[in-house]
């Protein structure tokens, strides 16, 4: 099977990998604290040299949290904001991308975040007739904005884990980054729903990372 755009973004691939994304189970591990908070981030696929992509951001290296790693658009839901107003919110403040060009394929289920004090619900979407060079990059929070072709993702050579807790966490990596954590984590998911099995074969084991090797103080 093909992964040109025609074929994974045609109408009924797109309905398959909702039906597929609604039949994941929430990823929830830890009892609500009363410190824990919700998230939403924006799971974005675009078209880029005739291939479909997904657009990362790397977070700013003066940021508190998560600094100089690599993440999708997103931050903390506000008041009684929706996930998907959030995503979109969010999107639009990290990269310049305003929600009325982004389509909305579905939320996919609620992941705790690695510190255990974040609920974190990803939204798919899609930006038709992405430019990358329009892109704006709130400077405060976003070092650099990239995306990462379906072809890439399906090389084994660039998977890879990170062992957290005794488990295995998916991880990529394309060029010099590295798509590790809960964004890693949520890229796995993703993949699984939207790419044929035949061809995103998996084989994380094949190479490990410590996490002293992926913060960005040691990259």
């Amino acid at each position: 099977m093909s992964l040109s755009p025609q074929v994974l973004l045609s109408n009924a691939a797109r309905e398959i990998c909702i039906a597929k994304l609604k039949e994941l189970p929430q990823f929830i591990y830890a009892g609500k604290t009363k410190s824990m908070y919700k998230a939403s981030v924006l799971v974005p696929i675009i078209i880029q040299n005739e291939e479909v992509h997904l657009l990362y951001t790397l977070r700013s290296s003066n940021l508190k949290s998560h600094s100089g790693q690599v993440s999708f658009p997103g931050g903390k839901m506000d008041g009684m904001e929706g996930v998907i107003d959030t995503a979109l919110r969010e999107t639009e403040e990290e990269i310049g991308i305003p929600g009325n060009s982004i389509d909305i394929w579905s939320a996919m289920p609620t992941v705790q975040g690695r510190d255990k004090q974040m609920y974190i619900t990803p939204v798919v979407g899609f930006i038709k007739d992405l430019d990358m060079k329009n892109l704006i990059p709130n400077v405060h929070e976003v070092e650099e904005i990239f995306s990462v072709p379906m072809s890439a993702f399906c090389n084994s050579e660039n998977q890879a884990h990170l062992m957290f807790e005794g488990w295995p966490l998916p991880l990529f990596t394309h060029g010099k980054h590295k798509i590790w954590g809960i964004t890693g984590f949520i890229t796995h998911l993703f993949l699984q729903c939207f790419l044929p099995s035949d061809l995103y074969k998996c084989d994380f084991m094949r190479k490990s990372y410590t996490i002293d090797e992926l913060l960005p103080s040691k990259l």
